[in-house]
């Protein structure tokens, strides 16, 4: 499954597995993630570039501040029976 859409001032919260591609189509993207007792590892991709997500993870996706709007596609391996697709996390604003 793949679904792309365009950030620029809101930060978009995502549930994701693992296999998962972030694909930033356009603009900056800033990615980071939520690690329980740790302080979170932040990922930058520059248009072209991607990240690949070795485990589940909360993953918060936004444009680089003061870059302008940014392009971000997603694409999730196929579901398995009984797994759920990506979901937005509660409280995140989507554009």
């Amino acid at each position: 499954m793949s679904r792309t859409f365009s950030l620029e001032a809101e930060c978009l919260g995502l549930r994701l597995r693992a296999g998962t591609e972030v694909v930033c189509r356009g603009g900056n993207l800033w990615l980071t993630f939520e690690v329980p007792g740790r302080p979170s590892p932040d990922v930058l991709l520059a248009p072209g570039e991607c990240h690949r997500l070795q485990a589940d993870a909360e993953v918060f996706v936004a444009a680089l501040h003061g870059a302008g709007p940014a392009l971000c596609r997603i694409d999730a391996p196929p579901r398995r029976a009984g797994q759920r697709r990506f979901s937005w996390l509660r409280g995140a604003r989507a554009s």
